[in-house]
């Protein structure tokens, strides 16, 4: 039996959903609150010494890392199969998660941070709790980060070049969605399974603006979410209150997102 340990909002998590969804496995979920901290708990990192989800289970061995995990998922339950055995379309199909991976990864905990969970920290607690709140990182650099993303949001630095960072991938998709239907070729494959979920978060953030003029990755987006693993695997996983809120504050801050998407579009 295969056993998910994830988080709802987690967008590495929600790419292992959507594997699982679309080879129609057998699953049970276990959730791990990583807001109440419970990734840093013995019986946890016994499973995952990196205290992060997705951990997948499979016959009692744990086997970690989200893009690892769907490769493996893929090699386990092979139909049916998210990897072409086109050499090439392999390689594009890797290129894209590596990227996803190595870059719009981080860059999406910037942007989800300063531009939404920043407004929900700053409206529901004194100026005393927030400083409590920033103080508990004790990594004294990402303390600095967390500061920045709170008291600057999306002027922050990091949160500049992580809407800079989502403009050139969102660019780069619509480059690679003129030749071919999907991600890696004609074939749906692990690269679409790998960018749904931070596409889809900045749907949730009301930032559909990202593809405004860019009608192959609309039409990508439109037909992932068609797929019968969209809604179980990305919407239906995540809390209420956290959507509510994604939408909310992300609407506030989306105006100078636009601002700063159409200065990179003119340079």
């Amino acid at each position: 039996m295969l056993t998910l340990y994830h988080q709802g909002s987690s967008v590495c998590a929600a790419k292992v959903r959507i594997v699982l969804h679309e080879k129609r496995a057998e699953w049970t979920g276990e959730i791990v609150d990583v807001l109440r901290g419970e990734q840093f708990q013995d019986w946890y990192l016994a499973l995952n010494p990196n205290a992060v989800v997705p951990t997948l289970v499979d016959d009692g061995r744990p086997i970690v890392e989200s893009t690892v995990i769907c490769e493996y998922l893929d090699d386990i339950l092979p139909a049916p199969p998210l990897r072409s055995a086109d050499a090439y379309d392999l390689a594009a199909m890797r290129i894209w998660t590596k990227r996803i991976d190595e870059r719009l990864h981080p860059m999406t905990s910037v942007l989800t941070y300063s531009a939404s969970h920043r407004h929900t920290i700053l409206d529901n607690n004194t100026p005393e709790q927030v400083e409590a709140i920033i103080e508990e990182t004790r990594d004294p650099v990402k303390r600095q980060r967390k500061r920045e993303w709170i008291e600057l949001g999306i002027e922050a630095p990091s949160a500049r070049a992580a809407v800079a960072e989502f403009e050139k991938t969102l660019a780069d998709m619509e480059a690679a969605l003129s030749r071919t239907p999907w991600l890696a070729g004609d074939a749906y494959s692990l690269a679409d399974v790998g960018m749904t979920p931070y596409v889809n978060r900045l749907s949730m953030m009301g930032m559909e603006g990202f593809w405004n003029g860019r009608p192959n990755v609309e039409g990508w987006f439109a037909r992932v979410r068609d797929r019968a693993s969209f809604l179980p695997a990305l919407i239906d996983a995540v809390p209420d209150d956290l959507t509510a809120s994604l939408a909310t504050y992300g609407a506030r801050s989306w105006p100078r997102v636009e601002e700063m998407l159409e200065t990179l579009r003119a340079d």
